[in-house]
């Protein structure tokens, strides 16, 4: 069983809880766990170092993506402007974990694992991303879009893949899942939930959403 999970945003407890009881969830289906995370690791939450060590260690059940987050951080290595601006969006809390003042000064196999990030993973049946695709050209894989975009397909446009995504914290920290796509940021780094999404291989769109307190609820379309 393939989970999804959304911005972690340094709550590294959360991500913890929230794999357990994905993993609690499928074994009470006989099933394997398998989970791909959709970006934003760091900033805003007080725990990014433990997440990215986690990262780093480069777990077997694991694919993890790159978010606009991870991209800011890697840039601010050696570009003061963007420093200002990754600074301005969350990133002294990630600064504040490692107990340093400069992501240069982060530990090099974090660096490394940060900078191997994919963009995206289609398994044949999903395309999972951090932020979304382009509308009018859905064949088209730009970094900028793939880790940025908040313009998304029409709810009844046909895609070659159903989308997952994250990047765009929902109103009412709930899934946002519509006929072809799902979004999964539910508000971690603002505090709020993390969530998964659980997919099994008959089909497409998810089947149920666990959240870091364990509650879990049949994934329908609600809107």
């Amino acid at each position: 069983m393939l989970f999804a999970i959304g911005d972690i945003h340094g709550q590294f407890s959360k991500l913890v809880q929230l794999m357990q009881h994905c993993r609690g969830f499928a074994d009470s289906r006989a099933a394997r766990s398998r989970f791909i995370l959709l970006g934003d690791y760091v900033d805003r939450g007080p725990q990014s170092d433990g997440v990215v060590a986690f990262l780093a260690n480069e777990p077997d059940d694991v694919i993890a993506l790159r978010g606009n987050h991870e991209d800011m951080l890697l840039k601010a290595l050696d570009d003061p402007e963007m420093m200002l601006r990754w600074i301005a969006n969350g990133g002294r809390a990630t600064l504040d974990s490692y107990g340093i003042n400069h992501p240069r000064a982060m530990p090099s196999d974090h660096i490394e694992a940060l900078s191997r990030l994919p963009l995206f993973h289609d398994d044949g049946r999903r395309l999972f991303v951090h932020a979304g695709i382009d509308a009018e050209d859905l064949s088209a894989r730009e970094p900028s879009v793939l880790m940025w975009t908040r313009k998304h397909p029409p709810d009844d446009m046909a895609l070659p893949r159903f989308l997952v995504h994250g990047h765009t914290p929902t109103r009412d920290r709930l899934p946002d899942l519509r006929p072809n796509r799902l979004n999964l940021d539910t508000g971690a780094g603002w505090g709020a939930v993390l969530t998964a999404a659980a997919f099994i291989d008959q089909m497409a769109p998810p089947v149920a959403f666990i959240a870091d307190n364990g509650q879990s609820w049949p994934a329908t379309v609600m809107r």
